[in-house]
């Protein structure tokens, strides 16, 4: 019960920095886990695979926990970076319908998008949390337990849905802005 509290404490903490991104701490906290933290797993990912050629094709013995690091770090990588990813607008997206629609239609189907994903990401939070708290499972060789191993994942939740609340007013106020520049080119 008490790292359940812990848990959703530091996840309220962190929504409440996201909800301030102006404010310079939680600026400075938001670069360091949505890039800083991918940086450094992808580092670990590449010297634990670096580490476990050498040692096996080279040196002639095996890493056991080699295979268990470099997964782990590739999670926490996927984690802490999506978020990222939906900032920079550096995800996979089809838009062969999408460059075709008005900018009305753009903005419509953005809000759609989002607004489903804001929603789907609530629903599945309380099922994730409750099975995270839940589990009991640690993994093969390090013995970590699976509470700290997908902890991240509740992260890479609320920063989706709070990058996803930011880009829908951002939308609307990239329309607007669009809308009045070509009132103001009808009327000059």
């Amino acid at each position: 019960m008490t790292t359940a509290v812990i848990i959703v404490a530091a996840i309220l903490l962190l929504a409440a920095l996201l909800a301030f991104p102006e404010a310079k701490i939680g600026s400075k906290l938001m670069t360091v886990l949505s890039e800083g933290v991918p940086m450094v797993a992808f580092l670990v990912v590449f010297v634990t695979f670096m580490m476990t050629i050498i040692c096996r094709y080279v040196l002639r013995f095996a890493i056991p926990w080699s295979y268990e690091v470099s997964i782990l770090g590739y999670m926490y990588c996927m984690f802490f970076g999506s978020g990222i990813a939906l900032k920079r607008d550096e995800h996979v997206v089809f838009s062969l319908l999408y460059d075709k629609l008005p900018p009305l239609g753009q903005l419509i189907s953005k809000l759609v998008y989002n607004t489903a994903l804001v929603v789907l990401i609530c629903i599945v939070f309380t099922p994730c949390l409750n099975s995270l708290m839940a589990s009991t499972m640690k993994t093969g060789i390090l013995k970590m337990p699976y509470k700290v191993v997908f902890a991240p994942f509740l992260w890479m939740l609320f920063e989706c849905a709070f990058r996803c609340l930011f880009y829908m007013k951002a939308s609307v106020d990239e329309y607007k802005q669009a809308k009045n520049g070509k009132k103001e080119v009808a009327k000059a």
